[in-house]
C-alpha cells in the first residue's frame, strides 16, 4: 500500500508539472544541439515537462520578428542594450566567453596577408574587409575599431562563397572559436588564419519572446541552477569543447577589440 501511495503520488506530480513547449530555430549543427539541449535538460530539472518544436533557418532580422511576434519562444544572441530593449535577457552567459573570440576564416592560401599583423593598427593597416550579416552585433564593434566590414542582406552564408570566390571585397569571415571548425569542415576551400583571435569581451544569453514574460523566469531559474551543479559544463564539454581544443586559443596573438559603448 505504502508504494502504491508513492506512485500515485509521482503520477499526481508529473499530471500536474507545468508543461512548456518551445518553439527555438534549428538544430543544424552541434552548437545549436548545445543550447536546445542545455534548455531541454535545465527545465525538466526543475519539474517541467518540456517539448521543443524545431523551426527553419532563417537571417537574422527573421529571427528579431519571430521573437516579438511569439512565434520563436526563446534565441540564443550576443547580449546587447538594443536587444536588451526588444526582447527579455536570460542573464547567464551561455559560451564561457569562447563566442567573443573570433578567429579568422580566410581562402586557402591567403593566410599569409595576416602574418605580420600583431596589433589592430597593423590589421586596420591591411585595409582587409571582413564579412558579415545585416544585423550582427560584430558589425558595430569593426566599425567601433576602424576596421572595414561588408554586410550581406538575407542569407548570411552567402559570405562563405564571396570569401571562396576571392574577389568580392570580402577578405575574411571572423567565427567564434565554437563555430570556426564546424564551418571549416563544410567549407573546404577555407582555411583559418593560424595566429591570431581578436577578442572582446561579450557571450550568448538567450532572449525570450517578450510575448512570454514568465518562460524568462523559469529559463533563468533553471540555467542558474544547471550552471552551479555542473550541468551546463557538461552539455558544453560534450557538445562543444571539442571545437575549441585544437584551435591553440592560448599560443595567439590576441587583439583586443572596443565594443560600442551603448549597443
Amino acid at each position: 500500500m505504502y508504494k502504491l501511495s508513492i506512485v500515485l503520488l509521482l503520477l499526481i506530480d508529473f499530471a500536474y508539472a507545468e508543461r512548456i513547449e518551445l518553439h527555438l530555430m534549428g538544430r543544424r549543427d552541434q552548437q545549436q544541439q548545445y543550447y536546445h539541449r542545455l534548455l531541454q535538460e535545465s527545465l525538466q530539472l526543475e519539474g517541467h515537462r518540456v517539448s521543443l518544436v524545431s523551426e527553419p533557418e532563417m537571417p537574422l532580422l527573421r529571427v528579431y520578428k519571430l521573437l516579438e511576434s511569439g512565434e520563436l519562444s526563446a534565441h540564443w544572441l550576443l547580449q546587447t542594450a538594443e536587444r536588451d530593449k526588444r526582447f527579455l535577457r536570460v542573464n547567464v552567459p551561455l559560451s564561457f566567453g569562447l563566442i567573443g573570440q573570433r578567429l579568422l576564416l580566410v581562402k586557402k592560401g591567403r593566410a599569409a596577408a595576416f602574418s605580420k599583423v600583431k596589433t589592430l593598427a597593423d590589421l586596420q593597416a591591411t585595409n582587409k574587409r571582413a564579412g558579415m550579416a545585416q544585423g550582427w552585433f560584430d558589425v558595430m564593434v569593426w566599425k567601433e575599431n576602424q576596421l572595414p566590414v561588408y554586410e550581406q542582406i538575407g542569407d548570411w552564408q552567402i559570405l562563405f562563397k564571396l570569401v571562396t570566390a576571392g574577389n568580392r571585397d570580402v577578405d575574411y569571415l571572423p567565427r567564434g572559436a565554437i563555430e570556426a571548425l564546424d564551418d571549416l569542415a563544410s567549407h573546404p576551400d577555407l582555411e583559418i588564419e593560424p595566429g591570431l583571435l581578436l577578442n572582446y569581451e561579450r557571450d550568448f544569453v538567450f532572449y525570450v519572446s517578450p510575448r512570454y514574460p514568465q518562460l524568462r523566469g523559469q529559463i533563468e531559474k533553471a540555467l542558474q541552477a544547471a550552471l552551479a551543479s555542473g550541468l551546463q559544463r557538461r552539455l558544453f564539454d560534450q557538445f562543444l569543447f571539442s571545437k575549441v581544443k585544437g584551435l591553440n586559443l592560448n599560443k595567439r596573438t590576441v587583439i583586443n577589440l572596443n565594443s560600442p559603448v551603448n549597443y
